[in-house]
């Protein structure tokens, strides 16, 4: 897989999102908390190329930026670039630079803003694996955005999952970024391009364009988590709010607290049980995952984990699993198709992750 950042960092957002009570965190270090998440797909991973204008309050910090990334990627796999391709012929010289790579799949990863939050990359692995074998030239694995796909995917095509369901399917003819796909579908869309007038500096303008239509592959278990939430498709702060990059990250000073009612500031607190989230109403918990749930990428930041010894285990998963389903049944809002993906109808959990351990299928 070749991994391509195509975008400008600014502290200017053009369509901001709302925080609710999170602090606004410099962009850059989100795009630093981003990339450090990336890292552990190295091992599937032939060359990384990032092209970034830093930009406002961003820009004149392109040392500070490049001794970071060479310090965290392998240098004779990573490309930088200093600028975002914003016109044709510069997208073009990005498609010779992926065509010479002897690698068949390429990821789009679009913005500085998307979080790999799983706890290893096993069902990534997997996904590349789907794609690859697949005979259908535009078949994608699209590895963001958990909350709406797996609505969208029982909306498209309630029948479609994998027989081992850890990813459902569904066919249409849309495309953005954050979606690993063949080569031979990033060069159409290159060529798409050259015959658009526009400028194109982002992959989710790819959607202006005519498309072809994509096998899209969703993984069951949500695989990476966008920064700023999903206000965008109306769903809020109480089922999947935004991030905050975790005290102690860069310094590798972490602390877990989990099972503990009371949060405390400076910390990671993690109580799944717990009614509401921080970002909700400044009170409640910032996760509501399980300590096993724990992304990949934090392990090696984390100093220390405390356990509240009142806490039941088996009770904390159940809530875990509970959070789950109601973030993949929410409502949400495609408003560019028309779309609501409401109550009426919502995924059975077998599609939701079939690795929780308390949901019984059987009864859905």
């Amino acid at each position: 897989m070749i991994v391509w950042f195509n975008c400008k960092i600014s502290d200017i957002r053009l369509t901001p999102q709302p925080r609710y009570h999170l602090r606004t965190d410099d962009r850059l270090d989100v795009a630093k908390y981003s990339l450090a998440s990336f890292r552990p797909l190295d091992e599937v991973t032939s060359k990384w190329i990032f092209n970034f204008e830093l930009a406002d309050g961003c820009a004149g910090k392109e040392k500070e930026f490049e001794d970071w990334i060479r310090e965290n990627f392998p240098a004779d796999k990573t490309v930088i670039n200093w600028y975002r391709c914003n016109h044709y012929e510069q997208w073009q010289e990005m498609a010779d630079l992926v065509n010479a790579e002897d690698d068949e799949l390429i990821f789009p990863a679009g913005n500085e803003d998307h979080i790999f939050m799983d706890t290893d990359i096993e069902l990534f692995k997997e996904g590349l694996e789907l794609v690859k074998n697949d005979s259908d030239p535009n078949a994608v694995f699209f590895t963001s955005h958990y909350p709406e796909l797996a609505r969208c995917s029982f909306y498209f095509n309630p029948e479609g999952i994998t027989e081992n369901k850890h990813f459902t399917w569904y066919v249409l003819g849309s495309n953005d970024a954050l979606r690993v796909m063949k080569k031979g579908l990033f060069n159409e869309y290159v060529q798409k391009i050259k015959n658009n007038k526009n400028i194109f500096y982002r992959t989710e303008d790819w959607n202006q364009l005519s498309l072809p239509v994509c096998k899209i592959y969703c993984p069951t278990k949500e695989q990476f988590r966008h920064y700023d939430g999903y206000a965008h498709v109306r769903i809020g702060a109480d089922i999947a709010p935004p991030l905050e990059i975790p005290a102690g990250f860069f310094d590798k000073s972490m602390t877990i607290k989990y099972g503990f009612d009371q949060r405390e500031e400076g910390a990671v607190n993690i109580n799944p049980q717990m009614e509401s989230f921080f970002a909700e109403d400044g009170a409640g918990t910032d996760y509501k995952f399980s300590l096993e749930d724990i992304p990949l990428f934090w392990k090696e930041h984390i100093k220390e984990i405390q356990i509240n010894p009142d806490s039941d285990s088996e009770q904390l998963i159940e809530a875990r699993d509970a959070q789950l389903l109601k973030m993949s049944r929410c409502e949400a809002h495609w408003d560019f198709m028309g779309i609501v993906f409401d109550n009426n109808n919502y995924p059975p959990a077998e599609r939701v992750n079939c690795w929780t351990k308390s949901i019984d299928f059987t009864d859905e």
